[in-house]
């Protein structure tokens, strides 16, 4: 009998989930491999089944942490929601979720209008034409500054904060020395800067930010308080996935936009077809290079009529769940007129949504739409295959994203702000 293969499998060069998934969808039952940590663990990959692991208290990610030595370099608690259960998982989100509802996210809007026209200003530098790396001075921006503003995290800080990010997002190329010096220089910075805030506070000067409001949630409300130490971890865990993810997906959404003639063109005339079309482009990209995150089995089950024990562990790939035909109409087709393209997981599912999937789309949506009303041409200044992915980052995408552009007639036409600005109270 041959060894389980190793997982995650290579990524390619490339929006799209590893090929392998294919082959896996087709059988419809879960796949044995062996994880990077020694552990045999099965591959989950079909919609309806990644979607009740994420979903179902039998699925442990707190467990399979204190089993296994997780795949990256870090310590655990650096991101508390990612490896907790119930009912620890459950408190940490209920304490941020109120800053991320859609109402909040609506009055957040006109900001990132804003924040979107500012950093495309910078960008054009008040030429007509020119070239640019949109990752390095458009989509990582764009989400740093809004998740740090957030957060209450100076915006100077944030350049400084992105090389760490840097280092703690890798999968490889840094040793775990360097990575643990680099979590101990995160966690003393959002120490710090926690502190001040409580300074403030005493002052009677508090800060409208969402660092503050997890310092200073009522006592009498025990089910929202947290320790301090739970606030400097969700703090810097917020910062990174605030903007590695979102920055990172919209390079790949802007990579999809150019790879298909025609597409940027209707959609300016249709401005209204932008979040079905961003919605399109989560299910086709892949986020993750690391497959998913592995989860113990606590009581027994199956999948795709295959017995699965408990104690054994289990991977749910969203990329993978994402082209189930059993999900979606000829899946591997990139369709920007799909109707169900909603059903996607990009973001997570159940207990396991990720709290700020509305405002990702947010960012997506404005985003985009602003790019498109600044450039009358946008294209890449580079061959595709010459892009250079980031591989040995837990978050996919390209580094940069070559582009020369012209702007459009009327460029300084402006959306007019649709409610009141800056972050929510």
């Amino acid at each position: 009998m041959t060894d389980p293969v190793r997982f995650p499998f290579p990524p390619e060069a490339g929006v799209c989930p590893a090929a392998e998934y294919r082959e896996l969808l087709a059988t419809g039952e879960p796949y044995p491999v062996r994880l990077s940590s020694g552990r045999p663990a099965l591959v989950i990959t079909r919609h309806e089944d990644v979607a009740a692991v994420l979903n179902d208290d039998r699925f442990s990610r707190a467990r399979y942490v204190e089993l296994a030595r997780p795949l990256l370099a870090r310590k655990a608690d650096s991101i508390l929601l990612a490896t907790a259960d119930a009912p620890d998982h459950t408190r940490r989100r209920r304490a941020i979720l109120p800053d991320f509802t859609a109402r909040r996210v609506r009055q957040l809007r006109p900001r990132l209008e804003e924040l979107a026209e500012e950093l495309l200003d910078g960008l054009t530098a008040g030429a007509d034409h020119g070239e640019a790396d949109l990752v390095d001075g458009y989509t990582v921006p764009f989400a740093m500054q809004l998740i740090c503003e957030l957060l209450g995290v100076p915006r100077e800080d944030g350049v400084r904060l992105r090389r760490e990010v840097d280092v703690l997002m890798s999968t490889s190329g840094h040793t775990p020395e360097e990575v643990a010096a680099t979590q101990a220089r995160m966690d003393a910075y959002f120490e710090e800067l926690v502190a001040g805030k409580l300074r403030a506070v005493e002052r009677g000067e508090p800060a409208e930010d969402l660092l503050t409001r997890m310092a200073t949630r009522p006592e009498e409300d025990p089910a929202l308080r947290l320790s301090p130490k739970e606030i400097v971890s969700l703090g810097s865990g917020m910062l990174m996935a605030g903007y590695e993810t979102t920055g990172n997906s919209f390079a790949m959404c802007v990579l999809l936009l150019l790879g298909h003639p025609g597409l940027a063109e209707r959609l300016r005339a249709e401005p209204g077809r932008i979040p079905a079309v961003i919605e399109e482009m989560l299910r086709w990209s892949s986020l993750n290079n690391t497959g998913g995150a592995p989860h113990l089995v606590t009581q027994d089950t199956e999948f795709g009529g295959r017995p699965v024990r408990a104690g054994e562990i289990v991977v749910p790939v969203t990329a993978a769940a994402n082209r189930d035909p059993a999900r979606f109409k000829d899946p591997d087709t990139f369709d920007p007129d799909r109707p169900d393209a909603t059903g996607h997981l990009a973001f997570g599912h159940g207990r396991h949504l990720c709290p700020g999937a509305e405002l990702a789309r947010a960012e997506l949506q404005i985003g985009m739409a602003a790019l498109l009303r600044r450039f009358e041409v946008l294209e890449l200044a580079v061959p595709e295959a010459e892009l250079k992915w980031r591989r040995t980052m837990f978050i996919n995408g390209v580094w940069e994203l070559p582009v020369r552009w012209s702007t459009r007639p009327r460029q300084s036409a402006r959306p007019k702000p649709s409610g009141p600005s800056g972050p929510p109270a």
